[in-house]
């Protein structure tokens, strides 16, 4: 059975191929009863189920392009069979098979090149996946005891053993297997909130040229080129969207002025919590030539939700929506995928910061407005 996680019907394009997984618990004493096979397809999350028979399971479907799949027992069957939970293969068009050997997540593949790619850099991300647990861990620690301070630290290693990570790993696979897919796959998870041209565009016109037919690759390079657009130095593009009151305000109009473009939303709670520091650089500098242009990512009919957080949060300064959620037209111009992120143009409109937050963006300000 195949159930599809969102409310769209499924079509096969004509570069769509087919793929099939077949199984085997045969070397196991143990053995799960069902499994459950997850993957995406364009825009769809898939989940097909396969019973186990005589040790053996299969599933089939369509892929557009080499896909990162999870295989999963189902239910609590895994605790019972005492294996693990969750095994992550690489599909790709064919006949691929498996052999679990001493347990559920130590298997032989047979007919993907893929997984034996995939297999070498999950191991190499191994020990940075561990450290990262642990530093989450201590987050959750920290934000149950409302200890600030240590979670501010620990935010800054996390994002420092991330980007380790991302270049120690995904970035050098990247670029030691360019004619492999999951290259393109570990090039699009190196890529980060925000994406960073610099790093990213070289290694994408190094991949082969098939791979950057793929959907993925399409997409990624689309993300690339508003990630110059949108790069510190250059002149911010300019937009239109209503204010509160359905009146168009337009960036080009707010020159004159350092102005931060802050992307928030009423329901964002990242957002809520840095608020706090937005109002407190924006009352220290609003009389010194520093203005605030907020824009939400808020959903359709919340538009209550908007007004009631501006009022709440005392967020007085312009604020625009469209109220379109992650499809605002602003949002999607600049390539905003995660939110709270913002922008600081100079009085002539052109990008000198990103992504001020805490005290960075007081401190950035003092440097700038003495």
């Amino acid at each position: 059975m195949v159930l599809l996680l969102i409310c769209s019907s499924v079509t096969v394009s004509a570069q769509d191929q087919s793929f099939s997984l077949q199984g085997s618990f045969a070397k196991m004493d143990r053995k799960p009863s069902k499994l459950y096979l997850q993957y995406q397809r364009g825009n769809q999350w898939i989940k097909d189920s396969s019973e186990v028979a005589n040790g053996n399971y299969f599933f089939s479907g369509q892929i557009p392009e080499p896909t990162l799949a999870s295989l999963t027992v189902a239910g609590q069957g895994g605790v019972s069979t005492g294996l693990p939970q969750i095994l992550g293969l690489f599909l790709e068009a064919g006949t691929i098979r498996i052999l679990h050997t001493d347990s559920f997540s130590q298997i032989i593949v047979y007919g993907s090149l893929a997984q034996l790619d995939y297999a070498e850099l999950d191991k190499s991300g191994a020990p940075y996946r561990f450290r990262l647990d642990t530093l989450y861990n201590a987050y959750r620690l920290a934000r149950k005891l409302k200890e600030a301070n240590r979670m501010q630290k620990l935010e800054i290693e996390i994002e420092e053993v991330s980007e380790e990570h991302r270049e120690k790993v995904l970035r050098k696979f990247a670029a030691e297997h360019p004619e492999s897919p999951v290259a393109l796959y570990a090039l699009i998870e190196s890529a980060g909130f925000p994406l960073d041209p610099v790093k990213t565009e070289p290694l994408f016109l190094k991949l082969a040229p098939g791979l950057k037919n793929y959907p993925s690759a399409r997409e990624l390079k689309a993300k690339i080129d508003i990630a110059k657009l949108t790069a510190i130095g250059q002149i911010a593009p300019d937009f239109t969207q209503n204010d509160t009151l359905g009146n168009p305000i337009t960036l080009s109009s707010l020159r004159g002025k350092y102005l931060l473009i802050d992307f928030w939303a009423s329901w964002c709670g990242p957002c809520r919590y840095e608020n706090p520091n937005l109002v407190a650089a924006y009352e220290a500098y609003k009389d010194k030539g520093f203005d605030i242009l907020g824009v939400s990512l808020d959903q359709p009919g919340e538009r209550a939700a908007w007004l009631k957080a501006i009022k709440d949060d005392k967020l007085n300064w312009h604020q625009v929506s469209d109220l379109q959620f992650w499809k605002n037209s602003v949002a999607v111009q600049y390539g905003i995928n995660a939110i709270p992120q913002n922008l600081l143009l100079d009085p002539q409109g052109k990008i000198i910061a990103k992504n001020l937050k805490g005290k960075d963006l007081l401190l950035k300000l003092q440097e700038l407005m003495p």
